[in-house]
């Protein structure tokens, strides 16, 4: 199997998520993340494929990504669930950017 730098991202991204879950108190917000995460490695690994002829799918879970990252960098108060918020954050934010062609 062959991985660039997108895949890798994603995996990572999955990787905070779960890490947001299992260490947060609140699991509203982390549960967010690891369903936006899990998606976007379902498109990146070909297993679904997800279109609307109205929004960009990817930067619909990009979004999602860095508000449900935010949020739990907010309420974060261990080193762990600091690191993984901000993880999520600054890729989901990456990838808005790249999705919104800025």
């Amino acid at each position: 199997m062959h991985f660039d730098p997108e895949t890798m991202m994603i995996v990572t991204l999955v990787i905070a998520s779960l890490v947001l879950v299992f260490h947060a108190g609140d699991r509203v917000f982390p549960l967010v993340a690891v369903v936006a995460a899990g998606l976007e490695a379902l498109i990146a690994f070909r297993l679904i494929t997800l279109s609307s002829p109205r929004f960009q799918i990817h930067s619909i879970l990009a979004a999602i990504l860095v508000v449900a990252g935010a949020v739990c960098w907010v309420r974060s108060a261990t080193k762990p669930t600091i690191t993984a918020a901000t993880i999520v954050v600054l890729l989901g934010a990456f990838q808005l950017l790249h999705a919104l062609h800025l």
